[in-house]
């Protein structure tokens, strides 16, 4: 039939479905930097429009900041964007989103943010509807792919109501999990724009136009509230009893599934109005509220007597909310309980990973240093006793340098040599690398350089020439060497060290080593263990912690499966047992 809308059903992960829902309804700028889980998303949303024929803008930025910003002047030419990003990227992106709540948009744009409850593969397991809260804009909690397909177009058609960021927030279990999705065609009438109009005290604000930005902005949230408060009424008169489940995202699936009926769905967790919250309390004689990771809905509730959920202590107040935990504590008879048994391993780098030579050289030639980590595939570094700290992208060279001020002051000299990945150096390494340079800092920082984003899936990083930027930021002494050559990179490591010591600048160590995942694979054979030189010091296998070499019956023994042919093992023999 003429006019008919083409549609095709997909088997899709949140992320991708989100995605899938964002350029159907009009979004035709997307940014972001990755992580997981929120990965998926920006991939996703270019291969859904290749296939539509939709001309669509953006990209991988270098850090989530410049995402978010980028996305946000898109919206401000009138364009519908996304940016999309994890939990603590959005700490990065905090600047841009609280100023943005204020300006607001022109055009319609979406905050994506995929929160880890857990932790699974993150630092913290932080709610990102609170940072929502805390910008004063609305966000969404879809509880499924298909629910988050939906989603996306009612958080764009409520962004651009309002000109308003709106946050769609989804976390592991939605954006990991699939479901068979219908997708509807994009709108061919929506294109990208670039009508930018000037707004002086809009985007140009100032303190005193601050003011009353923030005032219009409560007036905003406010009218949003009452809204949603319709549907919040309409879903609250299907519940006969005197007990009422108010559940957000993953959770209102699970309990769905389970069978409760008394369960009200809240897919915008903020704002919530305050007359229908009342209502709530006055009406029900017990409240559950069933939330991750945060108690943002609990908190809103005006009158917390009845209420029960992660404040009154039923439920647990950290960690991702177990199906068992969550049936324990609404209904134990349902006696519902999930056993698997698995034998737990604990995360390695790869075989043939570039890092683990230079993690080794680190320990072994600097036992007594200080060894700053960061955050990526070599924060496994710490397996190797060559990563004392990581707290976040970027922050092994900030500490770094304090930590080699902090002990020249007091005269207690030690080595300080940090480690950071290229896409994390890219990322949040530059500054705090002129910071070292022009605080003086005694320090080494190695860049681990892979040539690709490979903890979130290899993607691509800056095509810059890291050497010439390392001179940028002012520093005198650098160094390159390929990871595989250990002894290039012990000699490499002490002569920045000596520099660094004896002239009170920070040098660079540059290793370089493709990604045995993403990038080439090495070209060398498989090595192999003398039984009769093996002495089972254990090295190779324990401290060197290659996942292809393992102890059988008292000896070194390398699995010609896993391995890549490095050949970094035949450099580290003691005994030179290992050969080829």
């Amino acid at each position: 039939m003429e006019g008919k809308t083409e549609t095709s059903k997909l088997f899709l992960l949140g992320n991708e479905a989100l995605a899938a829902g964002a350029l159907k309804v009009g979004v035709r700028f997307a940014a972001s930097y990755p992580g997981t889980p929120a990965s998926e998303i920006l991939p996703a949303f270019f291969s859904h429009a290749r296939k539509w024929k939709v001309k669509v803008e953006g990209g991988w930025m270098i850090n989530e900041k410049v995402a978010f910003e980028a996305a946000l002047a898109a919206s401000w030419c009138g364009t519908d964007a996304m940016v999309s990003m994890k939990q603590v990227g959005l700490n990065v992106a905090m600047d841009p989103l609280m100023s943005s709540a204020y300006t607001g948009t022109e055009a319609g744009f979406l905050v994506v943010c995929v929160d880890d409850p857990g932790p699974h593969s993150s630092q913290t397991e932080q709610d990102s509807r609170f940072a929502a809260m805390f910008a004063k804009i609305p966000v969404f909690d879809p509880s499924s792919p298909k629910d988050a397909y939906g989603i996306a177009k009612r958080a764009l058609h409520l962004s651009r109501s309002f000109r308003i960021p709106v946050m769609v927030r989804l976390v592991l279990r939605v954006a990991h999990s699939r479901q068979s999705v219908e997708i509807e065609e994009p709108e061919t009438s929506v294109e990208i724009n670039a009508e930018f109009v000037k707004r002086p005290g809009v985007w140009t604000a100032t303190p005193k136009f601050r003011y009353q930005l923030h005032r219009e902005l409560n007036g905003k949230i406010q009218e949003i509230a009452k809204l949603y408060a319709k549907h919040i009424s309409k879903e609250l008169a299907r519940i006969k009893g005197t007990k009422v489940i108010l559940a957000s995202g993953a959770l209102y699936s699970y309990l769905a599934d389970l069978g409760f009926e008394d369960v009200v769905k809240i897919d915008m967790p903020y704002p919530l109005d305050q007359e229908v919250l009342f209502e709530i309390c006055e009406g029900f004689s017990e409240i559950w509220v069933v939330e991750e990771t945060y108690p943002v809905i609990e908190l809103q509730l005006p009158e917390r007597r009845r209420v029960k959920g992660k404040l009154s202590g039923h439920l647990p107040k950290e960690g991702e909310l177990k199906l068992e935990d969550i049936v324990k504590a609404l209904d134990p008879t349902k006696g519902y309980s999930v056993s698997i048994a698995f034998k737990e391993k604990k995360p390695r780098l790869c075989p043939g990973c570039g890092h683990r030579p230079v993690f080794y050289a680190m320990r072994k030639n600097f036992p007594r240093a200080i060894f700053p980590g960061d955050i990526g595939c070599y924060t496994l570094g710490t397996n190797i006793g060559a990563v004392d700290t990581f707290v976040c992208m970027g922050a092994s060279v900030s500490m770094g340098l304090s930590f080699a001020k902090v002990h020249e002051a007091c005269g207690k000299e030690r080595p300080v040599i940090c480690t950071i990945g290229d896409s994390t150096f890219f990322h949040s390494g530059i500054p705090p690398l002129i910071e070292a340079v022009d605080k003086g800092a005694k320090m080494v920082v190695v860049i681990l350089d892979n040539r690709t984003t490979a903890m979130t899936g290899g993607q691509p990083i800056p095509t810059l020439d890291i050497e010439q930027v390392v001179k940028g930021c002012g520093v005198e002494k650098i160094e390159k060497v390929h990871a595989y050559q250990f002894e290039e990179v012990e000699k490499k490591l002490k002569e920045c060290w000596n520099y660094s010591k004896e002239n009170r600048k920070p040098s660079v160590l540059l290793c370089r080593c493709p990604c045995v995942i993403y990038g080439q694979r090495p070209t060398g054979k498989v090595p192999r263990v003398d039984q009769e030189k093996c002495t089972n010091c254990s090295i190779c296998y324990r401290i060197f912690e290659c996942p292809a070499i393992e102890e059988v019956n008292g000896k070194a023994k390398i699995d010609e499966i896993l391995c890549t042919g490095c050949e970094v093992c035949v450099r580290i023999c003691p005994s030179k047992a290992i050969y080829v």
